[in-house]
């Protein structure tokens, strides 16, 4: 049996600090949407990370986990 693998938070880029309360992702604090953008782009790929835009300021992004077998 296949086993789907789980998006996990990676990282936090932001351009409103304010807006991000707890988690344990690490958060990247920039000063425009531009460098928002590139800094996530290049993030994404040196780790494979998918980006997302919460369309907020915010951009996460996650990676996928996979459970061993026996959900270990």
């Amino acid at each position: 049996m296949a086993v789907a693998p789980t998006p996990v938070m990676f990282a936090i880029v932001t351009t409103k600090p304010n807006a991000v309360h707890g988690g344990m992702a690490p958060v990247f604090v920039v000063e425009s949407e531009e460098e928002r953008d590139r800094v996530a782009m290049w993030i994404s790929r040196i780790t494979n990370a998918t980006v997302h835009d919460l369309h907020n300021g915010t951009l996460i992004l996650t990676v996928n986990q996979v459970s061993p077998p026996g959900g270990g």
